[in-house]
């Protein structure tokens, strides 16, 4: 369903601030910058303290400040593929990171190839866009002008598959092992840049790497929550529990793996970009070229530390040092006037259930073995009324055999009704969906709206819960997010343009317009099948 907006005037347009009603030149590369997890608040609140990337986009940019992922699972990958795409991420079947298969019987990762082989390194996974029969942005422009190239940077698989949609020139993501990677879905070898850039990186080295703060510390104090605060990560949990800063890499832990986890993982992302962008000739030519580039560390560290901690605080603005450095790149080798900017996410987040509660909210932790309890007291109810084997079950999900349930005679609410009764019983699960009962509503409060929009027909388990607001699936540490609540929802959506001024507009808009906005401004026939709307500047 696509929605229709009552539009306010805009004063501001993306390429020109001239009155005439003249075509502004169409731009010859789009960079599509995509901050896991970044709420809108972590733009705002350190908005005095930028003086790089994130301040260039800001004072230059068209920002739409009620921005919201219209599906319900806000998770990376439903998330980074309604960006790309356009579409909601339930009926194409991108209802999460990982989900169960109910036809293979086992949980696949949501980019998951078992055709593909992995290129660029021998460990790792191959990772594709082939489980999804439908376009993104980048196959739309590649149809119209055949010179145009498309690369999808991300450190994490789904991040730079679901952005590049089906068949962009290539696909890079970190393998954890030290290297960007790809697979044969996309190339056959990857071009000697990205081996080149392989080489250089030394992720071994930052094993000894302390994460110091940028500022001093009555700046964090201002802008940020205390520094030792409970409910933080602690790396070094052999010691006494004590998350502050400095913070460094336990040698116990695998110093390639935890290199995504540090601010300079996200800069080593725009030094990769840096090289697609000299070596692919991008922006050079008349043919539009698009970048992705998705900062998947911001997410690794959020959950860690929530998103009102210092070091989110630091990692923000150790961001906003090396996107001003990427911005002034490509100023000297494209050209600022023939770039288009957007800065968005792919998800909000949740802070810290300790800091909600002190700060007067209702907040918890899921306790998980109180979640094993109850699944024991409904597998022996069913077991009891019905019988064993009429259902699977992932996490929470319940996959129902509803060919099995029909041949016996057997509602299937028989097994809601039980589920219902003993899961919302759990603190923190405020109730269980039935499948079937979303798909009828006509209800149109925006939660039904956003479940509607995850709901796949066939993978779309029969009974799922929603967690209370405020409440996390993390159980000692960090937080998250994943909830059709608003914090995890809402995030920023920029478009910024060198010939642009800053522009706050209010008008409601959903991250599947941002694909079409895209396309409307390098004049792109739109899919009739887009969820999304274009933005009329």
């Amino acid at each position: 369903m696509i929605r229709s907006y009552f539009w306010l005037p805009i004063i501001a347009t993306i390429f020109s601030l001239s009155c005439n009603n003249s075509q502004p030149q169409m731009p010859k590369l789009v960079i599509t910058l995509v901050v896991d997890q970044m709420r809108p608040d972590l733009l705002t609140r350190f908005d005095d303290l930028y003086t790089g990337g994130f301040r260039w986009l800001m004072d230059h940019g068209i920002w739409f400040t009620d921005t919201h992922h219209e599906h319900s699972y806000t998770a990376t990958g439903p998330g980074h593929f309604a960006i790309g795409s356009g579409q909601y991420p339930g009926r194409v079947g991108v209802i999460g990171n990982s989900f169960y298969d109910r036809d293979l019987q086992k949980n696949v990762n949501c980019v998951e190839d078992p055709n593909a082989r992995v290129v660029g390194a021998e460990e790792g996974k191959a990772r594709s866009y082939s489980r999804y029969n439908t376009t993104g942005l980048g196959d739309w422009v590649k149809s119209s002008f055949s010179n145009s190239k498309v690369i999808s940077i991300g450190g994490k698989d789904r991040t730079a598959v679901l952005l590049g949609g089906q068949k962009p020139d290539l696909a890079l993501y970190f393998n954890y092992a030290g290297r960007f990677i790809s697979s044969d879905y996309y190339v056959d070898s990857l071009p000697d840049w990205a081996n080149q850039f392989n080489t250089s990186l030394n992720a071994d080295a930052y094993k000894d790497s302390l994460w110091t703060k940028s500022l001093s510390d009555d700046l964090y104090l201002k802008y940020a929550r205390e520094d030792y605060y409970q409910g933080e990560l602690d790396d070094y949990l052999s010691d006494d529990y004590s998350p502050v800063f400095p913070i460094g890499i336990d040698p116990k832990n695998n110093p390639k793996e935890y290199f995504m986890a540090r601010p300079w993982f996200e800069r080593e992302i725009l030094n990769l970009a840096k090289e697609a962008v000299v070596n692919e000739n991008l922006g050079v030519d008349s043919s539009p070229d698009l970048l992705f580039i998705g900062f998947s560390a911001m997410d690794w560290m959020i959950h860690d530390y929530g998103p009102f901690s210092q070091e989110i605080m630091d990692a923000f603005i150790k961001l906003d040092k090396y996107l001003g450095n990427f911005i002034e790149f490509i100023d000297n080798s494209v050209g600022l006037n023939n770039v288009q900017f957007v800065l968005t996410s792919d998800h909000g987040g949740l802070p810290l259930p300790e800091y909600v509660i002190e700060q007067g909210g209702i907040a918890g932790r899921i306790n998980r073995e109180h979640l094993k309890e109850a699944f024991e007291w409904i597998d022996e109810e069913v077991e009891e009324k019905i019988g064993k084997n009429f259902y699977d079950r992932s996490g929470g999900n319940f996959f129902l055999d509803l060919d099995r349930l029909k041949k016996a005679d057997i509602d299937p609410r028989v097994i809601y009704d039980i589920v219902q009764n003993y899961l919302p019983k759990v603190e923190g699960i405020e109730r269980m969906i039935y499948k079937e009962d979303i798909i009828n509503s006509a209800a149109i409060d925006k939660i039904t709206h956003r479940l509607q929009n995850m709901i796949h027909p066939h993978k779309t388990p029969e009974i799922f819960p929603i967690v209370t607001k405020g409440y996390t699936y993390k159980s000692l540490y960090g937080t998250g997010h994943g909830s059709p609540y608003d914090y995890d929802t809402h995030v920023p959506l920029i478009f910024s343009h060198i010939d642009s001024q800053r522009f706050l507009n209010a008008t409601p808009r959903a991250t599947v317009d941002i694909a079409p906005t895209i396309a409307q401004i390098l004049g792109v026939q739109i899919p009739e099948y887009c969820d999304g709307t274009a933005i009329q500047f």
